[in-house]
């Protein structure tokens, strides 16, 4: 919606990536965002030890990960961007979220990273908990430029230290990528790169080995995706699934055209450390082609999916339909399931993409508004939601928002925290609009994410 203006997230060989990191350092800005990163670095050095305090919850953002801890109930919150309409911030601070004492603790850990959004991250138990972080971007202020990272960070969470793991033979540099643990690995796949002109989508697979410190890239047979970022993964008992995503292509110099896609394949890994590609054959009730879907796994042989948008494009606009609706994926069946709300002795099924209140005779369910780009992360049968963004008009609505449902039961969404009201700091663009656009454009209901109500 709006106007053709987004920041789009997703087939290019390693030396094309190369050639464009290059021109990217010689583009004129790149100087001052590689400064600005390299003061970030000096200021960080001065935390020479661990201090926590407590804190309020994070400011609203989107783009940062957010992981379970591997052995304590907690969720660990890092990164991010946000952005006003007008300037971009980008974090790399660290919060960890107490989930039985519902209290928020801000931490500040020697030689972190530098800022950084639309990274990956994961947890593993081992030596106390590990977050382990790869890759994503930082932008420049006015949002023209971006310096895509290609490092490896782990987070010792006991002895609370960062460290930078310097293996040779990983993945250029990209964000939008996605990662997941795979055995005793770390497994990436895809993203893209992207200067102010040009711009390069993956569909490259490695695995980082967590016992050697080793980086492997997978050559797999058979078809598999097209380059893409913003895909989503699955562990399962036969590989990793890669599950939709979004790319895009030049229609001509000024205009390009993104594409959400709904195709699922599965790299099979087979003995001898080899690896094929296969179409996965899906059943059941199939969602809507979307993006900046989110995924998280429900049970032994679910994942769940959450929200997303899509996009119908025209070369001079985009309309979006923001979804809030749940649906699983059985990992051994491929067969697809809507999530149904239910209320013990009734049942009622959600309705599809709609925000607010599901209504029977004694009983209201409040969801959370439509979104994407939302944070899922789940501990203990319980899933949590945190922000993503949505769209009023061509103001963008970023979420800082928590919620949680009860994998066993799935009959309400609970809200734990509220999100801020940013609608004071938005800067809309210095052009002129036809009065009233933005109300006829919207085809979602007001964003209203702290509970609005619809019958």
């Amino acid at each position: 919606m709006g106007k053709k203006n987004k920041k789009e997230k997703g087939k290019g060989a390693e030396k094309a990536a190369q050639k464009l990191a290059k021109k990217d350092r010689k583009a004129e800005g790149m100087e001052d965002l590689e400064a600005m990163i390299a003061q970030f670095k000096e200021e960080d050095k001065q935390r020479t030890t661990f201090t926590e305090e407590v804190s309020s919850h994070p400011t609203p953002r989107t783009n940062l990960s957010v992981t379970a801890h591997p052995d304590k109930d907690e969720l660990i919150f890092f990164g991010g961007e946000y952005f006003n309409g007008k300037k971009t911030t980008v974090f790399n601070d660290l919060f960890v979220y107490n989930i039985k004492k519902s209290k928020w603790m801000k931490q500040s850990v020697p030689n972190p990273p530098p800022p950084r959004c639309a990274h990956q991250a994961v947890a593993v138990a081992k030596e106390g908990g590990q977050l382990w972080v790869f890759g994503g971007e930082f932008a420049s202020p006015n949002n023209l430029q971006f310096y895509h990272y290609k490092d490896l960070w782990v987070l010792n969470l006991k002895e609370h230290k960062w460290d930078q793991i310097k293996a040779k033979g990983g993945p250029s540099q990209r964000s939008g990528h996605r990662m997941v643990v795979y055995k005793q690995n770390i497994f990436v796949f895809g993203g893209f790169h992207e200067s102010h002109k040009n711009f390069i989508y993956f569909n490259d697979c490695y695995l980082f080995s967590l016992s050697d410190y080793t980086w492997t890239k997978l050559s797999p047979t058979g078809s598999g995706p097209c380059p893409r970022s913003a895909c989503q993964l699955a562990f399962t008992q036969d590989g990793v699934l890669i599950i939709g995503g979004y790319s895009k292509v030049k229609v001509n110099k000024e205009v390009d055209k993104g594409t959400s896609h709904s195709d699922i394949f599965l790299l099979r890994e087979k003995p001898g450390n080899k690896w094929s590609w296969e179409k996965v054959k899906e059943t059941g009730n199939k969602p809507w082609p979307r993006s900046g879907f989110s995924v998280a796994p429900v049970s032994g042989n679910r994942v769940g999916f959450f929200g997303g948008v899509c996009d119908d494009e025209d070369e001079e606009e985009i309309k979006s339909l923001f979804f809030n609706s749940m649906h699983c994926l059985d990992t051994i069946s491929y067969r697809w399931f809507n999530v149904e709300f239910y209320k013990k002795g009734k049942e009622k099924k959600l309705p599809e993409d709609n925000v607010g209140e599901v209504k029977d005779d004694e009983v209201m369910k409040i969801l959370p508004c439509p979104r994407m780009n939302s944070s899922l992360a789940v501990k203990k049968h319980t899933m949590y939601l945190f922000g993503g963004v949505v769209e009023d008009g061509d103001k963008q609505v970023t979420l800082n928002d928590l919620w949680s449902i009860d994998l066993r039961k799935l009959n309400s969404w609970d809200q734990i925290l509220e999100a801020d009201d940013t609608g004071a700091d938005w800067f809309e663009e210095e052009e002129e609009e036809e009065e009233g656009s933005s109300e006829e454009e919207m085809e979602v209901d007001e964003p209203g994410c702290s509970g609005d109500h619809v019958d």
